[in-house]
């Protein structure tokens, strides 16, 4: 009983191919699970949104610190600041 090396050849081509085609169908399946869990707990946010004993929560706003403040040069045109830039933009002046 002689093995054929190109039939030996072609199994082991096919067996490779059926490898890779099995990786690539477990990666998509990982994404299509992992889409699936977003989707359920996206459907009970809202079922729990939607519930009649629901009350939103108020947010609480973090208290901003206050704006330095800037010195200006008195004697430089359109009151630029020290480093020289706009203290604020110049509007068109209208004609």
């Amino acid at each position: 009983m002689a093995i054929d090396l190109i039939q030996l050849q072609q199994v082991l081509d096919s067996a490779q191919q059926a490898d890779a085609l099995k990786g690539e169908v477990k990666r998509a399946l990982r994404k299509v699970s992992t889409l699936l869990q977003n989707l359920q707990s996206a459907v009970e946010e809202t079922e729990a949104l939607l519930s009649p004993g629901y009350t939103p929560v108020a947010k609480v706003r973090k208290a901003q610190a206050p704006r330095a403040a800037t010195v200006t040069d008195a004697d430089a045109p359109f009151g630029r600041k020290k480093d020289g830039s706009p203290k604020s933009k110049p509007g068109r002046t209208k004609l």
